[in-house]
């Protein structure tokens, strides 16, 4: 028995509405399934994340390192070294790249959290001086029935809870054990995506013939053109993002130099490394300089507070535009809800990579909505055209 494409759809329509309606009545339980598949999975989606983060600097080094020689015979010897030389190099760059910033930051970190847990008592008196020597700031806080001694009570405590929770942190079970199972599952990912970036053609080879078989021939050319645009997308997106990461510390670094901000390279790489979270990024990092420079003085801390948000207006409206452009091409409302949700569900990296793979889905929906439109609007204008196109009433001859 045959069933008609029309019937299908609708199968399939009523089948999305079951599923969506019992994941909204029962979404503790959906939340639970999925909270459940993830902590399974996630060694695997880890590796897949990295080999697609990986799969850039490879691509790069393939193309420009191990060119395809005119000799026949060179060819065979470049073709079975170029992918394991590639990954190699991609995986030691990487390792480099994380092993300086450890180095540079680590020290310098560990040492400003525990000066900082030490002087909270005069942080806190700066904040209440600097508040109650404002009347503009003194008149909103008694506006919002907050008092001075209040906020610096609530804020000696916070601080002091939260800085103690850091320096303690490698003392208790629960972070170590933390800390362990993040390491298996990061070395899982490491394998995974070694596997991944190695056998990248005969994966997506096999993938194709999946959806070719179980898929309708334009969906499958869809999700194939998809594919493309996602590893274009993700490629300029990693290396615009990066670029304009690495300037911005830079200029921050530079900036903190110039005005005689303490701990200026620190400063420079945690902006630098929080800038490459689209958004909210820079603001991270401008809080987190912020607290590392009330150590020394607050009325720097507030003075790096102004220098950063003027480069960061200058980042924005110049230099972001010119090296990352519209390679993205999402509304900030989706850039914030990307953001959110990436966050949320995968931490930091999550945080990264939610922007260019909302950029994709929107950018796919886009066009199915688009083609679909299209499609609805063509039958009225071939029924508009056959009106047009009836030929008129032959005139009797006089």
């Amino acid at each position: 028995m045959r069933f008609s494409k029309r019937f299908k759809e609708n199968v399939m329509l009523i089948a999305f509405g079951v599923i969506l309606f019992f994941a909204l009545t029962n979404y503790t339980l959906a939340l639970d399934i999925l909270g459940y598949t993830k902590r399974i999975l996630y060694p695997v989606i880890l590796g897949a994340i990295i080999a697609f983060i990986l799969n850039v600097p490879m691509s790069a080094i393939e193309k420009h390192l191990f060119k395809t020689p005119k000799n026949p015979k060179r060819q065979k010897l470049v073709e079975a070294i170029k992918r394991p030389c590639s990954i190699i190099l991609t995986i030691l760059i990487a390792v480099g790249i994380i092993v300086l910033l450890l180095v540079l930051v680590i020290p310098s970190l560990a040492e400003t959290i525990s000066s900082l847990t030490e002087n909270v008592p005069s942080i806190v008196k700066h904040i209440s001086d600097e508040i109650n020597g404002n009347k503009a700031l003194s008149s909103l806080f008694k506006s919002l029935g907050v008092s001075p001694d209040s906020l610096s009570t609530g804020m000696s405590d916070w601080l002091k809870g939260g800085l103690s929770a850091i320096k303690n942190m490698d003392s208790t079970v629960s972070f170590a054990s933390a800390v362990f199972s993040s390491i298996i599952d990061f070395v899982l990912g490491i394998f995974f995506s070694i596997y991944i970036l190695a056998q990248k053609e005969t994966l997506k080879r096999q993938l194709k013939k999946v959806c070719s078989a179980f898929l309708p021939e334009r969906a499958s050319n869809r999700l194939s053109s998809i594919e493309k645009r996602s590893v274009d997308t993700f490629g300029r997106f990693l290396v615009g993002q990066s670029t304009d990461a690495a300037l911005f510390g830079a200029l921050c670094t530079l900036g903190c130099l110039a005005f005689g901000f303490p701990d200026p390279v620190l400063i420079g790489v945690v902006v630098a490394v929080s800038a490459l979270v689209p958004l909210i990024g820079a603001t991270i990092g401008m809080l987190i300089g912020f607290l590392l420079i009330c150590v020394h003085s607050f009325s720097m801390a507030v003075g790096f507070v102004v220098f950063l948000l003027i480069l960061m207006q200058i980042d924005a409206n110049f230099i972001y535009p010119r090296i990352v452009g519209n390679s993205v091409g999402l509304p900030p409302v989706w850039v914030l809800f990307a953001v959110t949700v990436g966050g949320r569900t995968f931490g930091v990296l999550g945080m990264f990579l939610a922007v260019p793979i909302c950029a994709i889905v929107y950018s796919a929906f886009s066009e199915i909505v688009n083609d679909r439109l299209e499609n609805r609007q063509k039958p009225k204008d071939n029924k508009k055209g056959k009106q047009t196109a009836e030929p008129e009433p032959a005139g009797s001859d006089q």
